[in-house]
């Protein structure tokens, strides 16, 4: 079928990472060859459904329309203050936003009609599992260094997993959320090699407070000791040859996270109902030339201080009511929380597709 055949393109196409990234206009406008397809994806089960998936959201997550109506609200005040440029690259994140919402809800509403296509999103994220574990080893081995794409506003990674991801904090993500989900041991044990090899310290008490939780919950004590043995016997064997980024005792990004907040808090403060608008935030700190300049490191800070007060608690409501209403994915909501204390990971275009794919599947 055409639909099958179009979905395992754009879980092949996601699988190239950054490197099937489009940017225009200096960085500041950015999308995916995957983001394509998806979107025509989403036009056939439109066309399919039209608008049954949105009054079936509507009965189990109101939350969500409250969300997005605050991000519009945020983004329509202070409208005058910026220019139809900035206006417009603000306008294309919510719009990227609400479009994942609904790749989410059409999906999940096809896999209730239809529940052969639940089998082929098993092949999406297989194919996407097998062509991490290609890319992450090829990436370790061949180009462990990343300084030479700083100029492009990349973290200046050394000797550590990013895969075709470029950033320890996604990869990590991409890595904890397969890892949590995949039920095959050595490909557990692949991944979680992967997630020690980012030396990312949010993604490693991301994982193992998930851990805890999915054990004790479980109470299987011995099989929380086992997975936090092989954790450690995976940490000590972790080649660490040069550079800080693979010093765990390292306090140069402790300091630049605090600094981040610190911002985030004086912005914050200054427009706390609101906010500056979703997602005006490269503009307001005038961070042009970095990836980091269009949030904070915590998907949190950069709702409240794109969206204020009231948009923070409407995420965290949100939140709460995925928690409720898909009990099964309980581990990936407990990972993600966390992670997004550390680094922007909630908001991220490829956590929230491969994060959605792993909600459908797990809640039903």
């Amino acid at each position: 079928m055409l639909i099958n055949i179009l979905i395992y393109l754009i879980f092949f196409l996601f699988s190239l990472g950054q490197l099937g990234r489009v940017s225009l206009f200096n960085q500041q406008i950015n999308f995916y060859l995957y983001e394509v397809f998806l979107f025509f994806f989403f036009l056939i089960l439109f066309y399919k459904y039209r608008f049954q998936p949105i009054k079936e959201a509507w009965k189990r997550y109101k939350i969500i329309f409250l969300f997005l109506t605050i991000l519009v609200l945020s983004l329509v005040n202070g409208f005058n203050n910026y220019s139809f440029f900035e206006n417009g690259v603000a306008f294309l994140y919510l719009v990227r936003l609400a479009f994942y919402g609904g790749f989410v809800g059409y999906v999940g509403y096809e896999v209730k009609e239809n529940s052969d296509f639940k089998k082929t999103l098993r092949n999406g994220v297989l194919i996407i599992t097998i062509m991490t574990i290609v890319t992450t080893i090829t990436q370790y081995l061949l180009y462990p260094d990343l300084r030479n794409l700083f100029y492009l506003g990349w973290d200046p990674h050394l000797f550590r997993s990013f895969g075709v991801f470029f950033d320890t904090a996604i990869a990590g993500s991409v890595y904890g959320l397969i890892l949590l989900t995949n039920r095959n041991l050595f490909i557990k044990a692949f991944y979680l090699f992967f997630l020690v090899l980012s030396f990312s310290r949010g993604v490693y008490l991301s994982l193992l407070i998930t851990v805890i939780y999915l054990f004790l919950k479980k109470g299987e004590f011995k099989k929380l000791f086992l997975y936090l043995s092989i954790f450690l016997v995976f940490l000590f064997l972790a080649p660490k040859p040069a550079g800080e980024g693979v010093n765990l005792m390292r306090t140069f990004s402790i300091v630049s996270r605090l600094k981040d907040y610190q911002e985030g808090i004086n912005l914050f403060l200054k427009k706390p109902i609101l906010g500056y608008g979703y997602n005006r935030l490269r503009y307001v700190r005038d961070i042009q030339n970095s990836h980091a300049g269009a949030s904070f490191s915590s998907s949190y800070m950069t709702v409240l201080v794109s969206a204020g007060l009231i948009g923070l608690i409407s995420l965290i409501g949100l939140i709460s009511q995925i928690w409720k209403h898909s009990k099964n994915a309980r581990v990936l909501i407990v990972f993600l929380g966390i992670m997004s204390l550390f680094d922007n990971v909630l908001l991220h275009p490829f956590i929230l597709f491969l994060a959605g794919v792993l909600f459908i599947l797990s809640d039903r």
